[in-house]
């Protein structure tokens, strides 16, 4: 953040009255401005607006003094726009609890550094870094808690001294300097250095003993709370990440001001924390006793002028590897590896527990030791020194392990004698489909070379060939399904459900047919053909491969009557009826009079036929051209034609644009067709009066006199045809090319089909005419290697036609 801009930011808010502080803002007079009363999100707010702003931190002073700016404000406002210059968020002040104080080194602390302490690098491996780094782990003091019982009174504190029952009474009275509280027609009476209980006790007895003498009696009694909390100032010093003085309430305890400063430092000790009052040592705390067991009996209410001093460590180690919570950890005189050990979690559950490896740095030089665990307790660590535990040996020292055709594989204990015929008899025995002539054992040698031992298993069971077990054998029995390629059955043609079939011994071509749903009403069932390998003979010059196999079960699948049993792997033909053809239908869509499905009534049927029938076009639409959607591959079934159809259909123009994959694969289904409807009229049965296709979709547009440019343009958008122009009079009307735009590839596409690019001669540019409902396309340069084709425009083009009733249509020829 720059300092110019942060000057311009409260020269905005002093100059230019926030609304929230109209009434204490004023540009000629600003004796009774309060600088810390301006908010987080006012100075937020107003910051974008004072960035054009150029003036210097002295120019602002400068300026603040001339209009009045007291000098104490003018200090609170230089430190908060250093505080800002640090890279620290600023804290409003409407929140605070301690007024800024000034200390050494010339420098004003405000509660906003308690913010910037999160900001600071720490080094996160110390163990309790992570309570003054972690906002919400923090020891924020606070006011809404109970007055304890041993806090003292001091000058500045407010008690509300409440009289009840007999008699009634509110004060409210602040401790003077002098120490004292002042009742009216009972006198001062002296109350600082008291705890909150020893002055209820003394004003319960002077107001007894003056004008409620009912309180003696228990008629009338006293309740003594403190309204108010006076502030007062501690000073951090030492290895402290944030250390001064800190006007703080006097309810914090030191583990608040702990939290305020941000904690000790990456060199400060956690364990020797020292409190000190009227120059004495009153109390030395150690936050692991907080941190491993939530002791906060070091946790003191402090009092004014008290000192907290954290000292460099004495001794820090690290624990490194299979432990808890990996880390540095402070060490102090005494303590052993055990307690360190204890501190850092102890082991996880894959560590090897029986040594620790010990890094030391001693004068000759570093030394690597081996700590046993039964060292652990006598082990005694010096600062500087590395502890790594490693994990334990993930090998089993007594399994074995059997898979394959048993009936319970898996792991076994490897108990003393364990033979592999006791193995495979603890695994249930072999199962029927087993291939007992064959069984291996992997087993490691002494030196993990990996080593193989076969077997037969029926010889093993009869106790010939036993073999003894060893640590982490493995044994396999295979199946005999393992040893041989699954059998399997081809059904095509003429059935209900084609596919492939495993094959079942003494399985039969009735059973097979019945197994794929049944034939087709178009089915040849005189005449089915099961090809069969046979084996070749090599010897032969013109060897066979198949054998062909001729069926009829025109009598139907019942039971009795002609079958033929399969042998694996044969390949079942049911053919069509000669002469049959399936109903072939194409889909008109758009500006006719009939639209929906029509069927095709022969192999020849051309586009005039089909417009025919539709009764002609309708008046709203565009009968100089049409287009077709030819379907490149809908499936050899109704089911899969349909969802073919329907995926396509769902597809729109503008996820065509978009999405270059989604485009390849549709354009791999859809082959667009384009006609000029007047040259079918000139010359029906030519070559424009396209002979049709199953399925095919056939598009009438509306007629329009809109032209749409899209692509790299600054305006993609459609605008009103004008006879005589051409591509480049509608791009300009757009905003001309963007920077991207290929200029050289604007390609146009007309309401038939055709595209058309702008042709090149020497350095002049032809580009194409314009008619009605065209289409003008500015390629991007970054699609230069995978762009839209003009094919593919061509084809992406037609998918705005409705095709609402060609829905319907589709789904009723496929109930």
């Amino acid at each position: 953040m720059k300092l110019t801009r942060l000057s311009a930011l409260l020269l905005a808010l002093v100059l230019y009255a926030l609304p929230s502080l109209s009434q204490v803002l004023n540009a000629d007079n600003l004796q009774n401005v309060k600088i810390e009363t301006i908010s987080n999100d006012e100075l937020q707010a107003y910051y974008q607006k004072a960035m054009a702003s150029g003036l210097s931190q002295d120019q602002l002073f400068k300026l603040a003094a001339d209009r009045g700016l007291p000098n104490e404000q003018i200090v609170i406002l230089k430190n908060r726009i250093a505080l800002l210059a640090s890279g620290a968020s600023p804290v409003a002040a409407d929140k605070t609890k301690a007024k800024p104080v000034a200390e050494d080194n010339n420098r004003t602390l405000t509660d906003a550094d308690k913010v910037s302490q999160f900001r600071l690098i720490r080094d996160s491996s110390i163990f309790g870094n992570e309570l003054f780094t972690t906002a919400s782990l923090g020891f924020e003091s606070s006011s809404r808690i109970a007055t304890p019982a041993s806090y003292t009174l001091g000058p500045g504190d407010e008690l509300m001294i409440n009289v009840y029952g007999f008699s009634e009474q509110t004060y409210k009275l602040i401790v003077s300097n002098e120490g004292a509280i002042y009742i009216p027609n009972v006198g001062p009476i002296m109350v600082s250095g008291l705890t909150i209980g020893d002055a209820t006790a003394k004003i319960k007895a002077r107001l007894g003993a003056t004008i409620y003498k009912a309180i003696n009696s228990g008629q009338t009694k006293v309740q003594v709370v403190l309204a108010n909390i006076r502030s007062i100032q501690v000073t951090v010093i030492g290895q402290a990440s944030r250390p001064g003085t800190y006007t703080v309430s006097s309810l914090t305890t030191l583990f608040n001001l702990l939290y305020e400063c941000g904690g000790p430092s990456d060199l400060g000790s956690y364990r020797n924390i020292e409190v000190i009052r009227d120059n004495k040592t009153i109390r030395i705390v150690d936050l692991y006793a907080y941190l491993l067991r939530g002791d906060k009996k070091g946790n003191l209410l402090l009092q004014e002028q008290d000192v907290v001093r954290i000292p460099y460590y004495d001794s820090r180690v690290k624990i490194e590897g299979e432990v808890r919570r990996p880390g540095k950890y402070e060490a102090k005189t005494g303590e052993n590896f055990d307690q360190l050990l204890t501190y850092a979690g102890g082991f996880t559950d894959s560590a090897w527990r029986s040594s620790v490896k010990v890094t030391r740095i001693q004068d000759k030089g570093i030394v690597l030791n081996d700590l046993p665990a039964t060292d652990f307790s006598a082990y005694l660590p010096q600062t500087g020194d590395r502890y790594l535990v490693t994990k334990g040996l993930s090998r089993y020292a007594n399994r074995v392990v059997i898979s394959g055709a048993v009936l319970r594989p898996g792991e076994y204990e490897l108990k003393e004698g364990l033979t592999l015929k006791q193995l495979i008899e603890n695994a249930g025995g072999l199962r029927p489909d087993a291939f007992p002539e064959r069984g291996e054992i992997s087993r490691l040698n002494t030196n993990l070379t990996p080593s193989s031992i076969a077997f037969n298993a029926a010889q093993v069971l009869n106790n010939t060939g036993d073999v003894p077990m060893k640590a982490e054998d493995k044994v396999l029995i295979p199946s005999v399904y393992d040893m041989k390629d699954q059998a399997s059955l081809q059904v095509e043609g003429e059935v209900r459900k084609p596919g492939t079939f495993i094959f079942q011994d003494n399985i039969t071509l009735k059973d097979v047919i019945t197994k794929a749903g049944g034939f087709t009403n178009n089915a040849n069932t005189a005449s089915i053909e099961v090809s069969r390998r046979i084996k070749p003979d090599m010897l032969n010059s013109a060897p066979l491969q198949a054998e062909i196999i001729q069926v009829d079960l025109s009598t139907g699948l019942q039971p009795n009557g002609k079958d033929l049993i399969l042998m694996p792997f044969d390949n079942i033909v049911i053919r069509p009826l000669a002469g049959v053809a399936a109903t072939r239908a194409v889909y008109v869509d758009g500006q006719v009079l009939n639209t929906g499905k029509f069927v095709l009534t022969g192999p020849g049927d051309r586009i005039s036929q089909i417009l025919k029938r539709t009764g002609g076009f309708t008046s709203s639409a565009d009968s100089s051209s049409i287009s077709i959607k030819r379907y490149a591959s809908l499936g050899i079934n109704k089911e899969e034609r349909q969802k073919t159809i329907e995926r396509i259909l769902k597809i729109n123009r503008d996820s065509l644009i978009n999405n270059p994959n989604l485009r390849e694969d549709y354009l791999k289904d859809v082959e667009m067709l384009s006609v000029n409807v007047a040259k079918i009229k000139e010359a029906p049965g030519g070559n424009e009066d396209l002979i049709l296709e199953d399925g095919d979709i056939i598009s009438i547009s509306r007629a329009s006199s809109l032209v749409r440019v899209s692509g790299e343009v600054y305006h993609p958008t459609s605008l009103p045809y004008e006879s005589n122009t051409d591509a480049k009079f509608y791009i300009k009307r757009t905003g001309s090319y963007t920077s991207t735009a290929r200029r050289s590839k604007v390609f146009v596409i007309y309401p038939d089909g055709r595209a058309k690019s702008v042709k090149r001669f020497l350095w002049f540019k032809n580009y194409p005419e314009i008619v009605p409902r065209s289409e003008i396309f500015v390629p991007s340069k970054a699609e230069k290697a995978k762009g839209i084709t003009t094919a593919e425009w061509l084809a992406i083009s037609t998918i705005a036609a409705s095709l609402g009733g060609l829905i319907i249509g589709i789904i009723n020829t496929t109930k």
